[in-house]
């Protein structure tokens, strides 16, 4: 299973727990048992975790620290903050389905924590603008195909799984630069009795994240050795207005529009 995940995480300023799972838990369900060696059960558990298992609109807000790395030694670039506005549909009776996102993504300064719309780069010296990528919806489809069997594990209460993501992107003009790679590890974590209740659809969840990337060409690192790396976690929330309000703010003023009406942003 693969997918490429935009997230970033969690702070002292905790958001508002997630609304809406408690009146299902109430519920009797009949549980499904579970199997974490069933590639198709792996899917529903990271779905729900993730996503949601119906078309509802699902909120992520995360926070990380980007760095550079050599010999082992760590150089803090700066933050970053994440919203993330989702919905899922199916796709085919094996649970394939597909993901609609828009990804807010912010770099503040460490010292301030101001929003960055350009970085004094300590490695090379040099001032650079920063290639954000624009909010807009973007679309995935996610499968068991090259899934992973995990070993069995006796059934706990809480239920962790991971998402790991291996790519390389080749330019279509090989004189434009190099390919571009991207290494991420994901572990989504819930409550087992949410993944196994039928009438829990879209279950609540916390993020762990790390991942080590090429260096994108805005920051100019040119040949530089070293590596680009982050960690950080993040959590589902209910909507936009129980993000932390650093994240609010960026949203309310770079994207007022998805802050105003993130469905419609996610329609187009």
């Amino acid at each position: 299973m693969k997918r490429r995940t935009a997230l970033g995480v969690i702070g002292a300023t905790a958001a508002a727990p997630f609304v809406g799972a408690s009146v299902a838990r109430a519920e009797q369900a009949e549980r499904i048992e579970l199997d974490p060696a069933n590639p198709a059960h792996t899917l529903l558990i990271s779905r729900k975790l993730a996503h949601s298992m119906d078309e509802s609109p699902v909120f992520w807000w995360a926070k990380l620290s980007r760095m550079y790395m050599l010999d082992k030694i760590i150089t803090p670039l700066w933050d970053v903050h994440v919203a993330a506005v989702l919905t899922t549909r199916d796709i085919d009776e094996h649970g394939s389905y597909e993901t609609t996102a828009i990804s807010m993504v912010f770099y503040t300064d460490l010292e301030t924590g101001e929003y960055l719309s350009s970085f004094d780069n300590p490695i090379t010296g040099e001032t650079v603008d920063i290639g954000y990528f624009p909010a807009k919806p973007g679309k995935r489809i996610t499968s068991i195909v090259g899934a992973k069997s995990e070993p069995r594990t006796r059934p706990g209460y809480d239920v962790w799984v991971r998402v790991d993501d291996s790519t390389r992107v080749e330019p279509i003009e090989p004189e434009t630069g190099p390919a571009f790679r991207v290494n991420d590890w994901n572990t989504y974590h819930g409550s087992l009795s949410d993944v196994a209740n039928p009438k829990i659809a879209n279950a609540p969840a916390t993020w762990h994240f790390n991942d080590v990337l090429s260096f994108p060409p805005w920051l100019g690192m040119g040949d530089t050795p070293g590596d680009y790396v982050s960690r950080g976690f993040g959590r589902k929330v209910s909507g936009i207005r129980s993000m932390p309000e650093q994240l609010q703010d960026l949203i309310k003023e770079r994207h007022p529009d998805i802050y105003k009406d993130p469905a419609a942003a996610l329609r187009g």
